[in-house]
């Protein structure tokens, strides 16, 4: 449960938190699609390793909205939606037993922060960064409210 608690709030974090006066959104050319978890390229901490997940992006109206699925270490599967402007603002969020809120912040077209909350309490803090090429994403993801607070760095492919 906490493996998938963690993922689900990780997924959720799975995005981004900086000043956004001097930020740019998201390039929807490069966020926009569904992007697949490459488990092998990825490195795994404390909170343990998923089997799998897809993620599905898009970014309109101002908003970034994301839907996740996939399967914890244990296959048990799991599931994570949001949809957020990049002003820092918090925001619902749905699925996850570790976050109930998220905010992001927009660093420049290809990098977005993210902070996930539950309660009002940070939980995990992620970072999203596109490759130049748009065909890699690497979500870093640093568990705040864990014993050491363990780092993991997630790999999606197109």
């Amino acid at each position: 449960m906490i493996r998938h608690s963690t993922l689900l709030l990780t997924l959720a974090s799975g995005m981004f938190s900086v000043s956004a006066a001097n930020a740019s959104p998201p390039d929807g050319k490069l966020w926009n699609g569904t992007w697949h978890l490459n488990a092998k390229a990825s490195k795994w901490g404390a909170a343990g390793k998923e089997m799998s997940e897809t993620r599905i992006y898009d970014f309109s109206g101002g908003k970034l909205s994301l839907k996740s699925s996939g399967k914890n270490g244990k296959g048990k599967d799991m599931s994570l939606a949001y949809s957020a402007g990049c002003d820092g603002k918090t925001v619902p969020m749905t699925g996850s037993p570790n976050a109930d809120s998220v905010s992001l912040t927009c660093v420049s077209g290809r990098e977005i922060r993210a902070t996930s909350s539950l309660k009002g309490k940070t939980t995990v803090k992620s970072v999203a960064t596109i490759s130049a090429d748009g065909k890699q994403l690497t979500l870093k993801r640093t568990y705040v409210g864990m014993k050491g607070a363990p780092t993991e760095v997630l790999v999606f492919t197109r």
